[in-house]
């Protein structure tokens, strides 16, 4: 993917997307063919797919503890 095209699409990314996108980038990563150059860019792109993975989880524990919250307030009535 395109660096570009990652900056583009990370806002509307799924969490599944993301994950796929940085299981990606570390396999290129561990492959011994992967020149200088082509490591430097996949590490960039996967930090910025970790970045995306992490602040979906973030805000889906938000919501749990939201809903958490408001449980515990419905069940002391």
């Amino acid at each position: 993917m395109a660096k570009a095209e990652l900056e583009t699409d990370e806002k509307k990314l799924s969490f599944e997307d993301a994950l796929r996108g940085l299981e990606k980038a570390a396999e290129a990563l561990k492959s011994e063919e992967t020149t200088l150059e082509d490591a430097i860019r996949h590490y960039e792109e996967g930090v910025r797919f970790y970045e995306c993975c992490s602040e979906i989880l973030n805000a889906a524990k938000q919501k749990i503890q939201v809903f958490e919250e408001s449980s515990e307030t419905l069940a002391d009535f």
